[in-house]
């Protein structure tokens, strides 16, 4: 398993990094963890998005789903049978749909090339040689964070955006690698229901699970130094740059993903109904 870091950013756009974007890839399959703003541009350097085998957002902020419309715009007009699978958060479809009529499209724009598929959190989802589950977040609008896992026992976690979580904690011991948002300089910064994480918030939910590789996301670039700093004291963590690659386990076969020619006729990849698979 291994991962890239397309996006560390927030939703202010910066000169840095773009927004949320995490790619995971295994030997056969290639996993995009949210898509903000610059997450598409910024992964046309690494790997060809209309490529991917699957994109999951874990929720319905600006930031972690705004990039899926330069995605769609990369693929045919009219949209293609063959189509990407994304995975979104209860509701989904609906504020997919009224993304379309906002930026002046059909209301099946989206659909047309998606196969849009609304998880249920409470249940875990089996994409390719990835099985995910769902982690609560502690934010302003309903929020998921993912542990996923492959065949080989590997397993990393995502916390998404999120402020002070116990039971990240709980869900990120025995992981091979927490990825986690770093977003405030002071607690003092956030609301009273806290939404997100200092770095020093972020690093004790580290400590506290005893995991071996850390890497901070989701912070502004003037926290850079900062971050640095925090992360010298905490073995095993790094602050998140766009283009970071963090090796779980080297791959033995480079990512094969599925090529999808504009004019193919052939079905969805594994159907819609089998596309998410669920596990209890």
């Amino acid at each position: 398993m291994r991962l890239t870091v397309i996006g560390s950013g927030t939703s202010e756009p910066q000169p840095e990094t773009p927004a949320s974007g995490i790619l995971v890839e295994t030997g056969t399959f290639g996993l995009l963890v949210d898509c903000g703003q610059g997450v598409v541009r910024e992964l046309l350097r690494i790997r060809d998005p209309r490529e991917l085998d699957a994109i999951v957002v874990g929720h319905m902020h600006a930031d972690h789903y705004i990039g899926l419309i330069s995605l769609r715009y990369l693929l045919p007009w009219n949209g293609t049978s063959e189509r990407l699978v994304v995975y979104l958060p209860p509701d989904g479809r609906a504020r997919i749909r009224e993304l379309a009529s906002a930026i002046s499209e059909r209301p099946e724009f989206f659909e047309d090339a998606f196969s849009i598929i609304e998880y249920d959190p409470d249940e875990r989802l089996a994409v390719g040689d990835m099985t995910i589950s769902f982690i609560p977040g502690q934010h302003y609008i309903p929020a998921w964070g993912f542990s996923i896992s492959d065949t080989d026992g590997h397993r990393v976690v995502i916390s998404g955006d999120t402020g002070p979580n116990d039971g990240l904690v709980e869900v990120a011991r025995g992981s091979d690698a927490l990825v986690i948002e770093a977003t405030l300089a002071s607690p003092a910064d956030d609301d009273p229901q806290r939404g997100h994480l200092t770095s020093d918030e972020a690093l004790a939910v580290a400590t506290r699970a005893g995991v071996p590789k850390t890497i901070l996301v989701h912070y502004p670039a003037e926290l850079r130094d900062r971050i640095d700093m925090a992360c010298a004291r905490v073995p095993g963590a790094i602050a998140g740059q766009s283009g970071m690659i963090v090796e779980i386990e080297p791959l033995t076969a480079a990512p094969a993903p599925t090529t999808r020619p504009a004019t193919a006729a052939v079905p969805v990849r594994g159907g819609e109904p089998t596309a998410a698979r669920p596990i209890r």
